[in-house]
C-alpha cells in the first residue's frame, strides 16, 4: 500500500453538497514522476459525494474513467477507495470522484491459497509474482519471499500450478530463485545477537481482496523464542498494479520494550549490490538453475520504512530497523529479471533507491467541492 497523506480541508468538505460528487486534488513533492502510483482515501471522507461501492466513479481532469477499488473492513462495510494517478514532479493532478456507472476494470492485482501445492499463498501483478511457503511444507521453514520472474503483463500463477512445471520457462518466465531457510527475496526477521531469527512457515492465512489496483493478504506465525519471550508475529502483504514493489507490514508483540528487526535479502551468486539509507538493491545470477546463464539475472530489492545502517550478515544484507511490542513496521521487497525489461544493475539500483524515495514522500491528497 502507497502510504497516503490525507490534507482534508475542513472548511471545503463543509461546503460539499449531497450527491454532487468530490474532487481530490493529488500533490507529489518529490522531484520524481509518480506515475500510475496508489491513492487510498479513507470512505468517511467521500460520504458527501454521494456515492456507493456499487456506483464510485474516478475520472480525470479530462473526463477520462479510471479503474478504481473499494476496499471493505470487517463487518463488510467500505473502508476505502484506491484509484492510482499520475503526478509530474512537484506538481499536483486533479480527479473526479462521483457517482457513475463503474467500467469492466481488468485485474491486475491476485493473490490466492495454494493447498494443491503445500500450502503456498502466491500474490502477482502485472509485472512481478511471488510466493511463500506454509505449514504442509517441511522444508524449508522460513517466512522468506520466493521470486517467480516474468516476462509478460498477463497473471501467471494459476496457470504454471495448473503445469505444476514452473521451473521450465515456456516463453513467459520460471522459478529459478532459491529461498532455503533465509529471507529469500526480500522479508522482515528480528535480530538478536547478530543473527536472524526466523519464525518458520505461516500458520494461517487469509485473502482480504483482489482487484484491479490491489491484492491483500495477512498471516500469522508461530512464536519466536527471543530470551525468555514467546513474540509473536502477524504479516500482512499487499501489491498494488503497475509496481514492483510488495509492501510487508509486521506487528509483533509478546515482549517489552524495544525488539531489533532487518529487512533483508539473501546473497548467491552475486554480480553487483547497491544500497542507501533505509534500502538495499542486489543484482545475482539465477540461484535455482541449472544454467544461470541461460535464465538470466534476478535482481532484487527491499526498502525499509524508517530503516537505517545496511550491513551483510548471515549471508545477507541487511536494513537494520526496530520496533515497540504492538506496533507495525512496513517494508517493500521488489524484484526484476535481465529477461523482463530490465537492462541491468544500473537501472534496477536507481528503480530501489527511488522506490525509497517514494516510501518517504507519500502523495499528498486534498478533498474539495466541485
Amino acid at each position: 500500500m502507497k502510504k497516503i497523506a490525507y490534507i482534508l480541508a475542513l472548511s471545503a468538505l463543509a461546503a460539499c453538497g449531497s450527491g454532487g460528487g468530490m474532487v481530490a486534488v493529488v500533490e507529489n513533492t518529490t522531484d520524481l514522476t509518480r506515475e500510475k502510483e496508489t491513492v487510498e482515501i479513507a470512505w468517511d471522507d467521500l460520504r458527501r459525494a454521494g456515492v456507493t461501492a456499487d456506483n464510485v466513479v474516478v475520472t480525470t481532469a479530462e473526463g477520462e474513467q479510471i479503474p478504481s477499488q473499494v476496499l471493505f473492513d470487517e463487518p463488510g462495510l467500505p473502508a476505502s477507495l484506491l484509484f492510482q494517478a499520475t503526478v509530474e514532479p512537484r506538481g499536483s493532478a486533479s480527479y473526479r470522484i462521483a457517482p457513475g456507472e463503474r467500467g469492466a476494470y481488468e485485474t491486475q492485482a491476485y493473490g490466492r491459497y495454494v493447498p494443491e501445492r503445500a500450502d503456498d499463498y502466491a500474490w502477482e501483478n502485472n509485472m512481478v509474482a511471488y510466493r511463500i511457503y506454509g505449514p504442509a511444507l517441511a522444508d524449508p521453514k522460513t517466512q522468506g519471499v520466493d521470486v517467480w520472474v516474468k516476462s509478460t503483463p498477463r497473471l501467471v500463477i494459476n496457470d504454471w500450478y495448473g503445469k505444476n512445471d514452473y521451473h521450465h520457462n515456456y516463453g513467459e518466465g520460471m522459478d529459478c530463485y532459491k529461498v532455503a531457510s533465509t529471507l529469500g527475496g526480500g522479508a522482515l526477521a528480528p535480530v538478536v545477537n547478530g543473527r536472524i531469527v526466523l519464525s518458520g512457515n505461516y500458520a494461517t492465512q487469509r485473502c482480504l481482496a483482489n482487484g484491479p489496483i490491489r491484492t491483500i493478504a495477512e498471516f500469522t506465525y508461530p512464536p519466536m523464542k527471543i530470551g525468555g519471550d514467546n513474540v509473536t508475529m502477524t504479516r500482512r502483504i499487499w501489491l498494488d498494479a503497475n509496481t514492483r514493489f510488495t509492501v510487508q507490514e509486521y506487528l509483533f508483540d509478546g515482549f517489552d520494550g524495544r525488539l531489533d528487526v532487518a529487512a533483508g535479502i539473501v546473497l548467491h551468486d552475486v554480480h553487483s549490490k547497491a544500497s542507501g539509507d533505509g534500502y538495499a538493491a542486489v543484482t545475482e545470477a539465477a540461484s535455482d538453475s541449472a544454467d544461470p546463464e541461460r535464465d538470466g539475472d534476478i535482481m532484487l530489492g527491499v526498502v525499509l520504512e524508517g530503516g537505517g545502517a545496511v550491513s551483510e550478515a548471515d549471508g545477507h544484507i541487511l536494513v537494520a530497523g526496530s520496533v515497540m511490542a504492538g506496533d507495525r513496521i512496513r517494508m517493500r521487497n521488489g524484484s526484476a529479471w535481465s529477461q523482463g525489461g530490465m537492462s541491468g544493475p544500473q537501472q534496477w539500483e536507481q528503480i530501489v533507491r527511488e522506490e525509497s524515495l517514494r516510501a518517504a514522500a507519500p502523495l499528498k491528497v486534498t478533498l474539495r467541492r466541485e
